[in-house]
């Protein structure tokens, strides 16, 4: 492990509650969508990878035992591309794989990280420097690609945030419908060059109906989860 490395490892406090982090998780993904309607968002409404609510493992870190490095090839390769990510967002990232490993079990984990990796190597091939992808510049074969990897594994994501799964909630119309709103969610964070967006005022007028019906669809999909 090269020095520069360790001291970035070294500046990062662990906390020692798992709740903790993933309150925060929480408290960043309401404060994303704004309004009075995001306090019923619970655990979600984050795109793909980076999930809102994570938590980290207590106990010493051993940088052996990433499983992040096993998408990414290691944090300085994902640092190359996508710029704003930190040590800290990797070992959420990676502590997020191993609640998924411990979760789901040998043989879903396994077929869990081949999904994950159809998404994680898009993020490197197609996201800037927030890690956000701007799905209308993606080529249509890959875009069907990621497209069917995030049908495939949102009901994953749901299930390891104690959610319902939206697959299930939802009629085939209606999820097909959420997966796009995701896809347009995270579009628009691209083309603005942001990594969360927390004031609507500063969405282009050309885009405020687009951004408002995916949000909107969002939240609908979050208020169907929390009536099961």
């Amino acid at each position: 492990m090269d020095n520069h490395f360790k001291r970035e490892l070294a500046g990062i406090e662990i906390p020692v509650e798992l709740r903790e982090r993933s309150k925060m998780g929480i408290d960043r993904a309401k404060s994303e969508m704004g309004g009075k309607r995001n306090r019923s968002l619970r655990k979600r409404l984050a795109i793909v990878i980076i999930a809102a609510c994570l938590m980290i493992p207590t106990g010493a870190f051993a940088y052996q035992a990433l499983l992040a490095d096993d998408l990414y090839g290691s944090f300085d390769n994902l640092k190359k591309r996508a710029l704003n990510m930190t040590m800290e967002s990797y070992l959420i990232f990676n502590a997020k794989l191993n609640q998924a490993k411990g979760d789901l079990g040998k043989e879903e984990y396994k077929q869990f990280k081949s999904i994950l990796h159809v998404i994680t190597s898009a993020k490197l091939e197609y996201g800037d420097t927030n890690g956000n992808i701007d799905y209308s510049q993606v080529p249509s074969a890959p875009l069907a690609e990621i497209r069917g990897a995030m049908n495939d594994i949102q009901p994953y994501f749901d299930r390891l945030n104690g959610l319902p799964s939206s697959k299930e909630v939802l009629t085939a119309e209606e999820y097909e419908q959420y997966i796009q709103a995701l896809i347009t969610y995270e579009t628009i964070k691209a083309q603005l060059g942001v990594s969360s967006i927390r004031d609507t005022s500063s969405i282009p007028a050309e885009l405020q109906e687009e951004f408002g019906e995916a949000r909107d669809y969002l939240f609908y999909v979050n208020e169907k989860q929390a009536e099961k």
